[in-house]
């Protein structure tokens, strides 16, 4: 790999063992490693020197010292990443490639090249902060309760002081809200997967049945079928939630007055 040729993919998956497993830098350190991973293989051969300049210090900080493990070795203690050594011919030249286990369903993030590259003057370990916040987050939000700041201490292996003292800095740069008792992350590049339903799936399957034999048989469409064909047609692009938008077609409440006389407009916003 040449450093001038930056072999980043448009986001990346990581763990969530991974990151709750690794301090603030080194997990900052291990999204820019996966960053340059292969999508499918999960394996990259970026040298320490390369993914040192990715994020911006200096080589040593990826050295062993008298109280630190290496960064390789800090890896391969989580068991998320086999490391082996490549025969470069060379005496002078070493290699290593990094192969990362496939994530399991539900326990990872899904983190975009548009956090490397919008946040990359931050503090390093408030990067990795943002990211061990991340992976404690509500399934498919950016939410995460605080029903007490002990659980979220036990979750991210950090202290009760370090992690109010990172939440205000985030809270200071606008990244952060706190609502009741709950933070919301307003970080660009932490990707939201969506839910899979089969039972939305279904739906679509059926407008799409009786849209077509209506059509077919030049029978008009219903309300619902209508207003389903004409957001279909536009991409859905305005709906922010297609399960409830989808099933609110069904119950044929979307675009009917409430028994307070408010409509309730197509575009569904929760």
């Amino acid at each position: 790999m040449k450093d001038t040729k930056l072999p980043f993919k448009e986001y990346t998956v990581m763990s969530n063992n991974l990151i709750q497993n690794l301090n603030c830098s080194d997990v900052y350190r291990t999204y820019t490693l996966l960053l340059t991973a292969d999508k499918d293989s999960l394996e990259t051969n970026t040298t320490l020197e390369q993914l040192a300049g990715f994020v911006g210090e200096e080589l040593d900080n990826y050295k062993k010292s008298k109280s630190t493990l290496s960064f390789n070795d800090k890896l391969r203690a989580t068991g998320e990443v086999v490391i082996r050594d490549i025969d470069s011919k060379r005496k002078d030249r070493h290699w290593t490639m990094y192969r990362f286990n496939q994530v399991e369903p539900g326990n990872y993030r899904r983190i975009g090249r548009e956090f490397y590259d919008t946040y990359n003057t931050l503090d390093l370990k408030l990067r990795g902060f943002i990211l061990k916040l991340f992976s404690v987050t509500e399934p498919h939000s950016h939410v995460i309760k605080l029903s007490s700041i002990r659980k979220l201490k036990e979750l991210i292996h950090m202290g009760h002081s370090t992690i109010s003292r990172y939440i205000e800095q985030l809270k200071d740069l606008d990244l952060l809200d706190e609502i009741g008792d709950c933070l919301i992350l307003k970080v660009k590049g932490l990707i939201i997967d969506q839910p899979k339903d089969k039972q939305v799936e279904k739906l679509i399957a059926m407008f799409d049945h009786m849209i077509e034999f209506n059509e077919g048989n030049n029978k008009p469409l219903s309300r619902e079928c209508m207003i389903y064909k004409k957001y279909k047609e536009n991409g859905f692009k305005d709906v922010k939630n297609i399960h409830a938008f989808m099933k609110s077609i069904q119950a044929g409440t979307v675009g009917r007055k409430r028994p307070v006389k408010e409509d309730i407009p197509y575009e569904i916003i929760l």
